[in-house]
């Protein structure tokens, strides 16, 4: 992601300049999201909140005409604090952390929730969790979330069936520990940041395995692929004598590095998204070498979807069947200058719709038709 979406409002601006400094790609040529005329039957529903001072309202909209929205939840929250959801969700369920009304905000817990994108009905989990870090939600439904207790992080899994939990990993850190994902054989994948740079883990009964040094500085982005056998991330590299970040993709099984198609040395690139299907990854890029349209990178080949008519995008995530993507667009040229910030649904002919809002546009997730 391009930046925690949850400080305080007033931060907002000065975090995204930040934020969107540890993320880059490159592009190709033109082409609508999937290959063909053939789409999945019918247009998904798209899942946000709208943030509020004091309360964020959950909409569901056509992902083809976001003004058509129904109201699903009201989330109230302590002020200046919006929800923070997954960057994935689970048969059609969301998991969000949520600053309490009464006391809530950077340094008190917060409280995990649950959605049913479809009816709006929420159930909590949980009470325990650091609210800065993003809770992961795991292939088989199952949370993962990080809490704290002053320098003791613990990464926690939590049963969304029975609310039960259990600490996986823990370690005494004035850094951090995050958690990531399981791979396919059901291990804990956490990063771990230190004066050394930045650590894959595998966890496996509470004992930690360092997969690959992915970086000597600050790696993030993360993203498990479907299969649970691949990670994909960022990482700052010198190009054309500047820091950029690029995507990375690691075999979680050995730690062997894939090679990725090349796309322009000098552009930042962004938010690494894996298709629903696990065959291909779609990077974010600013404007630089000629850049801007998200790039889908599909083994040794690139494509480039449509591009916005100013600025660049980076993307959020797929329906299902990689018909429609929804993205975070800016009207800036670079990750120094990135302008403002809209969130929009690129659909399966390339046209745009965008998802316009009195406050923040908030991301959750998907219905399908």
């Amino acid at each position: 992601m391009l930046r925690p979406r949850h400080l305080p409002r007033p931060v907002l601006v000065g975090a995204t300049i930040v934020a969107l400094l540890l993320l880059t790609l490159g592009i190709v040529r033109l082409l609508p999201l999937v290959r063909g005329d053939q789409t999945p039957g019918g247009v998904p529903l798209v899942v946000f909140a709208e943030f509020g001072e004091l309360a964020d309202k959950i909409y569901s909209a056509p992902a083809d005409d976001p003004t058509k929205r129904t109201l699903l939840a009201t989330a109230e929250h302590a002020p200046g604090w919006g929800i923070n959801p997954a960057a994935t969700t689970h048969s059609g369920r969301a998991v969000f952390l949520l600053a309490p009304s009464a006391g809530g905000g950077r340094d008190t817990p917060a409280e995990i929730w649950t959605l049913d994108l479809a009816t709006g009905q929420r159930t909590r989990i949980a009470a325990d969790a650091d609210l800065l870090i993003q809770p992961v939600m795991n292939r088989d439904g199952t949370i993962l979330y990080r809490r704290s207790n002053g320098q003791r992080q613990e990464v926690v899994r939590a049963d969304v069936s029975n609310a039960s939990r259990n600490t996986v990993y823990t370690e005494e850190t004035t850094f951090g520990v995050f958690p990531i994902g399981e791979d396919a054989d059901g291990n804990f994948i956490v990063a771990r940041l230190s004066t050394g740079g930045t650590d894959l883990l595998r966890i496996r009964g509470g004992v930690a395995q360092v997969i690959v040094h992915a970086s000597d500085h600050v790696a993030r982005g993360w993203q498990i692929a479907p299969d649970g056998k691949s990670v994909a991330y960022l990482a700052p590299e010198v190009r054309s004598d500047r820091v950029v970040y690029r995507a990375h993709v690691v075999s979680l099984p050995d730690g062997k590095v894939r090679t990725l198609p090349e796309t322009p040395a000098e552009a930042d690139q962004f938010s690494p998204l894996w298709t629903p299907a696990g065959d291909a990854l779609a990077i974010g890029q600013d404007a630089r070498g000629g850049a801007s349209a998200v790039t889908v990178l599909e083994g040794n080949r690139t494509r480039a979807l449509a591009a916005p008519a100013q600025g660049f995008d980076a993307p959020l995530s797929w329906s299902d069947g990689a018909a429609y993507l929804a993205v975070r667009s800016f009207d800036g040229d670079n990750a120094t200058s990135p302008g403002n910030e809209t969130t929009a649904v690129i659909g399966p002919d390339g046209k745009r719709y965008e998802i316009t809002s009195t406050g923040e546009v908030i991301f959750i997730g998907w219905v399908a038709p």
